[in-house]
């Protein structure tokens, strides 16, 4: 994998605890499957066939968070401090345009960035555009820990894929992403719906959900 594919996942502060997201699944089983024994092949349903791949991608999330945090800890890191780092090495920029990349929130890559600095790993340069807002960028100390990070990551990818070909994991890749448009395009139209409700219960629906009605 190259140096800028990361192997770390967001932070927390950037998705649900692992319990809301489980929680999401519950419905899609009746109360008897998740205490009644084990169905066999004949019983299960594709809803059953879609919870399991839901819950093994909260574990494949879970083992990759721990993964991250397992490698960069012996350099007292995280794997939230490492995905910024990897972020900070290919650009200096600032604090909110790495949240913005990253899909998180300003103050916890600010929080992330305070720590890093703190232990010398980033420093903030001038920038000529935003006076206020200085610069992210790797120290000497933190390009080094990076690169021997990304080589004990390299070990560890080569652990995890050995086995697997490119064409079995691209088949993987491209399941998912169409399972993922089934659920965003399900998603929309709950929407949709919800909003069409409360118009007709008198309501003015949310600005975001008029803007979602005028695209569609």
């Amino acid at each position: 994998m190259s140096a800028g594919a990361a192997i770390v996942a967001p932070p927390p502060a950037a998705a649900p605890p692992i319990d809301s997201l489980l929680s999401i699944c519950q419905p899609l089983l009746a109360p008897h499957r998740l205490t009644g024994p084990t169905m066999n092949a004949a019983q299960r349903t594709t809803d059953d066939a879609f919870q399991d791949v839901l819950l093994g991608l909260f574990q494949l999330h879970g083992r990759v968070l721990e993964a991250a945090d397992a490698m960069s800890g012996g350099f007292g890191l995280t794997g939230a401090r490492w995905q910024v780092m990897k972020v900070a090495a290919r650009q200096a920029l600032t604090v909110s345009q790495i949240a913005r990349r990253l899909g998180l929130k300003r103050q916890s890559v600010q929080r992330t960035v305070d720590q890093l600095a703190g232990q010398g790993f980033v420093e903030l340069r001038p920038n000529v555009d935003h006076l206020r807002a200085g610069l992210v960028a790797l120290s000497g100390d933190g390009r080094r820990i990076l690169a021997a990070l990304e080589s004990r990551q390299q070990a560890w990818l080569g652990r995890c894929l050995r086995g697997l070909t490119r064409a079995e994991l691209e088949r993987l890749a491209r399941s998912l992403g169409e399972l993922a448009g089934r659920v965003e395009s399900a998603t929309e139209c709950e929407r949709t719906a919800d909003a069409a409700g409360t118009e007709r219960n008198g309501r003015r629906p949310a600005a975001g959900v008029r803007r979602r009605l005028v695209a569609a």
